[in-house]
């Protein structure tokens, strides 16, 4: 953040070149303003000023108008008009080196020297003989002060120097990555002559009259001077060092004497006396006029070996390596004055006092929070009072977060005031308890009564209204209790009330209410991220990943993390409890989900968190809640028996079709309005959160679980489970409705959740009931999850005998809609028995023509299809059209959906023409009644492509199985059992194309889908291992054939049986020929003549045989939809 004004700029870099100033300008990490267009100039200076930020500093970059101590001089002098608060300033750019330290290191050009003395050798008396350098020249400008004696003291060190090149090299590094003309020349311009070797002409080759070739004296033509030593022909036996290679020449930084002098040095034999005489390392020309205004330190580099061979092709380099070293010693830089700091505001300084703060000892996490807090609150900003709400759930970590911002600034501030904000009565004696630290106010330490306590209040915030007392910060912490309007609760009030009453300063509030958001800019406390969490557990608990945890060790930790999913009071309870009584990771969770209130009860509140447990510390939440709006307080705990991610309106509406509902969800859920007034209460309080996307609302997972503690502690488990259970299943769409894919798959997790529970939490069977506990099982068996709708379809049934008796519509209907998992599954004798059975109850009770007659006739038809009794299921088929197309019509669904099934059979017959009739109308009439992309729709477009590549029409078949693809995945996901369908008849149609790698693909997906949702002994899931064993076959892996095939058939012999009875074999296996699947047979038969092993051969002679009647038994054999 750009500061407000030059006072606040501390440190100034001086360049006597435009090449060094721009060097030094490429290395600022923030660019403020040029050319004083922001910050301006005092009258009377006429600096030219570049400011930025390098690092933590705020610096003024000065350039030169020209060279020479004298212009130095006069710059610093300007300076100090417009900045006055320059402590320090740094002389960077390029100088002249000598050729060895006193310590005789080389030293090369590139290299950097820095200044702890200098001497000006061009100061001294002139005689009528000469000029005369004064004696004791060193201590002829002192040395710098005594901040940055220590400082260069410090890096004089081996390792100290070794670590300040190495940041060196990393700013180098940038600066040359950004602009090439920076980068380091040849070496071999890098040569030292002798120092009695001049540079000038030398005979041949010199112009006429030149005053080289004059033996008198030491002059050197202009042409020389010009010209480089290459050009005129400088002596190669003159070489006195040659640096031939560049390859690990990194520059190094040499801190010693540096001369200074208004003249430029170009004598070798001169350079030697001073150097052997006072000790000097460089030569330059700025910094003894520096040296006198201001303190200051030279960092230069060097670009020549201070004789006459001068060479003008390091410079740019040099430059470099200055700029980069002077931004690494800033970062040594630590002044003890801060510029920050006002003059004057001494008075105002106040030590942080972290007397009853609940500050613990390390904070982790939270870095982008603590990034924007000062960017928003630090007192450089504009002249403003600026007030940060620190907003979240009650144990998110506001306060700690508050503590931490504090600490890690309090020098920032002049002074930091904690408040507590728990009621009115205990901010006025926070507030008054501050007096007695305030510099020159007199004040007693007691207070005798409130009126008392109040007016020292005052005093304190007059105190920080002063118009020179600008830089301090408040918090107000644990702001629970605010309230804008004073109403007849004496225990809210207006925290504004106590606000300083003047436009400066930093206040921060923390608070679990969204509505005091508007005093100031709304900072979200959101919960830590996982690996936070889990650092923090690992912190509090005492454990540490590196005390050799095995790894699942480990993952338990990342879990327990996960479950409490960065709710810091949770996880620093957790920690507390696990090392206070030895207790793992694993052991805690299990407590956690098995007994978490007496868990809970078992942990006490900690020193750094005052409003106690996990149960204490919303109750007085819910209670205020409960005063204010009863209702609210129900909606709460309902909302918690959902899955807490993605609550929404017309999820607790639907609950309106029960019959015996309490008045307050009537009331709440009849009217959108009403419930969003409800919820505005939850939100405002933090505890239910708000999802701006979809527009539903969330809990947080450990809110959750203590909303099922206060529930089961007012007997209200069994009740508000219900309620979440008939909302939930009369939500489920059926498949007749437009986007009931979507709404499904949003349903889903909220089945899952009350599925968990139901076991523990449903009392009751009524109708209500049972008629949801059916629609979730209808919900489970679309959504491929057959084991879950068998057990809702059971409970459900149980229900309905109980209540309304065994031979009811709703029982039968149950019945039924029970024996299509079976059939799924592969329990056809379970399913035959249930789908028998509702035929015959719905007969005797309704009409042969009623619809629920037909649907179980129709899934009658289903059930011999699977049992390979295709005369049987035919019969049922049409049966089951005929009667739907009397009484509903040749168009409607269910019409279509037996239409579909028909053609499945044909297709299982070989009836392949009769098939794709039966397609091609259930395809018309489902694009005509639910459109293109109703999953319906999908299911007959792959069994039609399925159907052509029976047909021998890849390309059409090819075209549908795609299309079915992306539509099916799209709508029921990437793991729903149709969806996998799908994709194994491409791995089929890739395969009969010769495209072997991407059936394999294709299978292998299917595979890993079926293993995950059916199981891996599953018939569809043996069926996909057979087929990939197969594939494997026809690339020769006949390793990973024989793997898949014994698998396969292992499974085969463990899923059914009773098909390895040899009576039956022999009977079904005169079937083969008949068999629609007649050219795989061929296919694979002739694959038996390839060299395998004994053994593949005997699981393929085995498979072959159980085919056809393996195949026989599942609709997914033909990868059909029925």
């Amino acid at each position: 953040m750009r500061p407000s004004s030059r006072d606040e700029f501390a440190i100034a870099i001086i360049c006597a070149l435009t090449l060094e100033a721009e060097a030094v300008e490429g290395l600022f990490d923030e660019t403020y303003d040029r050319l004083s267009a922001f910050y301006k100039k005092q009258p009377g200076d006429d600096n030219a000023y570049f400011n930025g930020r390098i690092g933590s500093h705020n610096v003024v970059l000065c350039l030169m108008p020209r060279i020479g101590k004298g212009h130095a001089a006069s710059v610093a002098a300007s300076l100090k008009i417009s900045y006055r608060r320059i402590q320090v300033a740094l002389v960077v750019g390029i100088c002249g080196g000598a050729p060895y330290s006193p310590t005789k290191e080389e030293i090369f050009l590139g290299d950097v020297i820095i200044s702890d003395a200098v001497i000006e050798y061009d100061f001294g008396r002139q005689y009528r003989f000469g000029f005369m350098r004064k004696a004791g020249v060193k201590d002829t400008l002192g040395r710098p002060n005594r901040e940055i004696q220590s400082l260069l003291a410090g890096l004089q060190p081996q390792q100290s120097r070794r670590d300040f090149q190495a940041k060196m090299i990393q700013h180098l590094g940038l600066i040359q990555a950004a602009q090439p003309c920076w980068r380091q020349p040849s070496s071999a311009d890098d040569v030292l002559y002798e120092a009695s070797y001049q540079h000038k002409h030398y005979g041949s080759g010199s112009p006429p009259l030149c005053s080289c070739l004059d033996d008198t004296c030491d002059e050197v033509c202009q042409e020389a001077l010009d010209a480089s030593c290459m050009l005129l022909g400088c002596a190669q036996n003159q070489i006195h060092r040659r640096r031939d290679c560049l390859e690990n020449s990194s520059p190094t930084i040499q801190i010693g004497t540096i001369a200074s002098a208004d003249t430029v040095m170009k004598s070798g034999e001169y350079r030697d006396q001073l150097i052997k005489s006072e000790g000097i390392i460089g030569f330059e020309m700025e910094g003894a006029g520096v040296w006198n205004n201001i303190s200051c330190v030279i960092i230069k580099g060097v670009c020549d070996y201070a004789d006459s061979h001068k060479n003008k092709a390091w410079q740019a380099y040099a430059a470099a390596t200055g700029a980069a070293t002077a931004k690494a010693f800033l970062e040594y830089w630590d002044p003890t004055w801060d510029p920050n700091v006002r003059e004057g505001a001494n008075e105002f300084y106040i030590p942080l006092d972290l007397t009853g703060v609940p500050a613990i000892e390390e904070f982790i996490g939270r870095e982008e929070e603590l990034s924007c807090l000062w960017k928003y609150l630090q007192p450089t900003n504009a002249r403003k009072q600026k007030v940060a709400v620190l907003h979240g759930l009650g144990g998110i970590g506001k306060t700690q977060l508050a503590i931490h911002f504090a600490r890690k600034h309090k020098d920032d501030f002049t002074a930091i005031f904690w408040l507590s904000g728990k009621d009115r009565s205990t901010l006025v004696s926070s507030l008054s308890s501050c007096l007695p630290r305030i510099q020159h106010l007199p004040a007693d330490t007691q207070v005798a009564n409130e009126e008392e306590a109040e007016q020292r209040a005052r005093q304190v915030l007059l105190w920080l209204a002063d118009p020179e007392n600008t830089r301090w910060l408040i918090i107000f912490d644990n702001t629970d209790q605010y309230s804008p309007v004073q109403g007849h609760n004496d225990s809210k009030y207006d925290v504004y009330e106590f606000l300083p009453k003047a436009d400066h300063g930093s206040i921060i509030i923390t608070s679990r209410l969204q509505e005091i958001t508007e005093l100031g800019k709304p900072f979200p406390v959101q919960r830590l991220s996982h690996e936070d969490a889990t650092r923090l557990l690992l912190n509090c608990s005492g454990f540490s990943l590196k005390d050799n945890l095995q790894k699942e060790a480990e993952q338990d930790i990342v879990d327990l993390a996960g479950q409490l999913d960065g709710l810091s009071l949770a996880i620093v309870i957790a920690g507390a409890f696990m090392r206070q009584t030895g207790t793992n990771a694993k052991e805690y969770m299990e407590l956690y989900r098995t007994s978490w209130s007496d868990l809970q009860s078992q942990s006490g509140p900690t020193r750094h968190y005052q409003q106690g447990n996990l149960i204490q510390t919303w109750m007085v939440t819910y209670k205020e809640i409960q005063k204010c709006d009863p209702t609210a307080a129900e909606l709460l705990l309902l909302l918690a028996f959902f899955d807490n991610r993605d609550i929404w309106y017309e999820l607790l509406q639907s609950g309106l079709n029960c019959s015996k509902l309490p008045p307050w969800f009537k009331m709440v859920v009849s009217n959108k309005l009403v419930f969003k007034a409800k919820a505005k209460v939850l939100v405002g309080f933090s505890l239910v959160e708000t999802k701006q996307q979809s527009g539903s609302y969330a809990l947080h997972p450990v809110v959750q679980d203590w909303c099922h503690h206060v529930a089961d502690y007012n007997d209200l488990t069994s009740h508000l489970h219900e309620l979440a259970l008939m909302s939930v299943g009369y939500m489920v769409p059926g498949s007749n409705v437009r986007g009931y894919a979507e709404i499904q798959q949003r349903l889903l997790p909220h089945a899952n959740y009350l599925n968990s529970k139901e076991r523990d939490h449903l009392q009751n069977d009524t109708v209500d009931i049972c008629n949801a506990l059916g629609r979730i099982g209808y919900l489970y068996s679309i959504q491929g999850k057959l084991k879950d709708a068998e057990k809702m379809y059971q409970r459900a049934l149980a229900g309905f005998e109980k209540v309304l008796g065994p031979d009811h519509i709703s029982t039968l209907d149950t019945v039924n809609n029970l024996g299509l998992p079976y059939v799924i599954q592969g329990k056809l004798k379970e399913a035959e028995e249930m789908l028998q059975r509702a035929l015959t109850g719905n007969e005797k009770v309704l009409d042969p023509d009623h619809t629920s007659t037909l649907f179980t006739v129709n899934n009658l038809g289903f059930l011999y299809s699977v049992q390979g009794k295709l005369k049987d299921a035919k019969k049922m088929y049409q049966r089951a059209l005929a009667g739907f197309e009397k009484v509903l019509g040749p168009d409607h669904i269910s019409t279509l959906e037996t239409v579909h099934n028909l053609g499945v059979l044909y297709s299982n017959q070989g009836k392949l023409k009769d098939a794709e009739k039966m397609y091609q109308r259930a395809l018309a009439g489902y694009e005509k009644v639910i459109g293109p992309d109703h999953t319906s729709t999908l299911f007959t477009v792959n069994n039609l492509g399925f159907l052509y590549l029976n047909q021998g029409k890849p390309k059409d078949a090819e075209e549908m199985l795609q299309r079915a693809l992306t539509g099916i995945e799209g709508a029921l996901g990437p793991d729903h059992t149709t969806t996998l369908i799908t994709v194994h008849n491409l791995g089929t149609l890739y395969s009969n194309q010769g495209k072997l790698k991407d059936a394999e693909k294709m299978y292998q997906r299917a595979l890993a889908g079926y293993e995950k949702v059916l199981g891996p002994d599953h018939i569809t899931t043996l069926h996909t291992v057979h087929d990939l064993g197969d594939l494997y076959l026809s690339q020769g892996k006949l390793k990973d054939a024989e793997e898949m095939l014994q698998r396969a058939l292992a499974g085969y012999k463990k899923t059914w049986p009773s098909l390895f009875q040899s009576g039956q074999i022999e009977r079904r296996r005169g079937d083969a020929s008949a068999s629609p699947s007649k050219g795989y047979w061929v296919l694979t038969i002739r694959k038996l003549v390839r060299p395998l092993t004994i053994c593949c051969l005997l699981i393929l002679f085995m498979l072959i045989k159980i085919y056809r009647v393996a195949r026989a038994l599942s609709p997914w054999l033909h990868r059909t939809y029925s």
